[in-house]
């Protein structure tokens, strides 16, 4: 993949956005499962948060193993740079309805982002039609941490939402969902991007805080959606394993 497909699931990574600038047929999706909504889950205490750089994470990153047992490609800071900056250009770029729903989609806070330490690692798997990333971010305010617990709530508010992007009109539906992975307080959804052109795209977001550092993975295509939402509850718990 390169730094466009890097930058579109990044977007994802960092907004309830299933790279709205560009849904594709040719990309993979999750496939139509039902899976129940869970509950708001009740926020739980982590330890003190620990102090990481950019090398840290990426070291962390690089540890990870994908469904296949593959190690993930590590973006570097170079590509990783190129792909935020492509990111935010979207993201700050979209138009929301409803307004109060233009936080979740991740306009109004995509700066909260900036100056923190950060590191991401994907994952193709071809054969499968899947792919998959994990970000990792330290140094973020508590404030951005604390809304993470919270999402669960905007994204039933937020259940179905218009988006308008370089001119293209699309309408985004959030789905709770269970399961993915262990780590206390993870937060999971999934995405359905359909642009007005009839142009579909699904991604899985699984979210968590371990020892103050914002996990989230995202996880396109394979044999499911429950494929699928366990990727992303796997790369989770990897890393929450590694944060220490």
């Amino acid at each position: 993949m390169g730094t466009f497909g890097a930058s579109a699931l990044l977007a994802a990574a960092l907004t309830a956005c299933a790279s709205p600038a560009a849904p594709q047929d040719n990309q993979p999706s999750a496939a139509a499962e039902t899976s129940a909504a869970t509950p708001t889950p009740t926020p739980t205490p982590t330890s003190e948060a620990k102090t990481y750089t950019a090398d840290q994470l990426a070291a962390i990153v690089g540890k990870l193993r994908d469904s296949a047992d593959r190690r993930l490609s590590v973006l570097g800071s170079a590509d990783l740079a190129r792909s935020m900056e492509t990111a935010k250009a979207a993201i700050t770029s979209l138009k929301v309805a409803p307004a109060e729903c233009q936080e979740l989609a991740g306009a109004s806070n995509i700066t909260a982002f900036d100056g923190a330490a950060m590191a991401a690692g994907q994952s193709i798997d071809s054969a499968a039609g899947s792919m998959s990333m994990v970000t990792l971010a330290a140094g973020l305010d508590e404030s951005v941490l604390a809304r993470i617990a919270s999402e669960q709530q905007h994204v039933e508010t937020c259940a179905t939402m218009t988006m308008t992007a370089s001119g293209v009109d699309y309408t985004v539906t959030l789905r709770p969902l269970e399961g993915a992975g262990s780590v206390p307080g993870t937060v999971a959804y999934r995405t359905d991007t359909t642009s007005s052109d009839g142009k579909k795209q699904s991604t899985i977001k699984a979210q968590a805080v371990q020892h103050g550092v914002l996990m989230t993975a995202v996880a396109l295509g394979g044999e499911s959606e429950a494929d699928a939402v366990r990727r992303a509850g796997a790369l989770l718990d990897a890393a929450a394993a590694l944060i220490k």
